[in-house]
């Protein structure tokens, strides 16, 4: 069953603030949503904030090379699964 919302969260260099958003997004009461991080080449702890968390509900997914904000958000819009696509920021 796919889930009914996409978070799309798009991060470079966030790993100050990462951990605390993502929590924000698990901590929701609604549970039929996925949760999906675009790392845009991150030169931080970024990716590895990520892959600390064992949810079945996120998923992450690395560029290859800098796509900046609306490339990334590109990128991840066409991952989604959700019906609906919610944003956040890291």
């Amino acid at each position: 069953m796919s889930p009914h919302v996409t978070v799309l969260l798009p991060v470079h260099n966030g790993g100050r603030f990462l951990r605390e958003a993502i929590e924000s997004i698990l901590e929701q009461s609604f549970e039929q949503y996925e949760l999906l991080v675009v790392d845009d080449c991150s030169t931080d702890n970024s990716a590895a904030i990520v892959e600390t968390f064992s949810d079945r509900r996120i998923r992450l997914i690395r560029s290859e090379s800098r796509l900046k904000l609306s490339g990334v958000l590109n990128r991840g819009l066409g991952q989604c699964t959700g019906k609906y696509v919610a944003r956040m920021d890291a």
